[in-house]
């Protein structure tokens, strides 16, 4: 989802934990003494930390960071899974 352009931070960032939402995470805001938003998986639950010392612009900016590296991740999988299939179908390979 897209929020309007003339929000302010804080609904921008209610916009963003609804996409984290989407994506499948479970957002859960912490007081992390300044370390910054982080994710971790356990078991198949991905959980989004959102740091509450923090401003809500620097919540969103980190939000926003790490919501790119996990698709620039799952990107990259989804491509290496992709070639590792290509490889498969093209059959064994013979010694030259």
């Amino acid at each position: 989802m897209k929020p309007p352009a003339t929000d302010h931070v804080v609904s921008r960032l209610s916009w963003r934990i609804q996409d984290a939402t989407q994506m499948g995470f479970h957002v859960r805001t912490e007081p992390l003494d300044g370390r910054g938003a982080d994710w971790c998986q356990i078991g198949q639950r991905k959980i989004l930390f959102l740091d509450l010392t923090q401003t809500a612009a620097e919540q969103l900016a980190q939000l926003d960071e790490v919501l790119a590296e996990f698709a620039a991740a799952k990107l990259a999988r989804s491509e290496d899974a992709r070639s590792e299939e290509a490889l498969a179908k093209s059959g064994p390979r013979r010694a030259a």
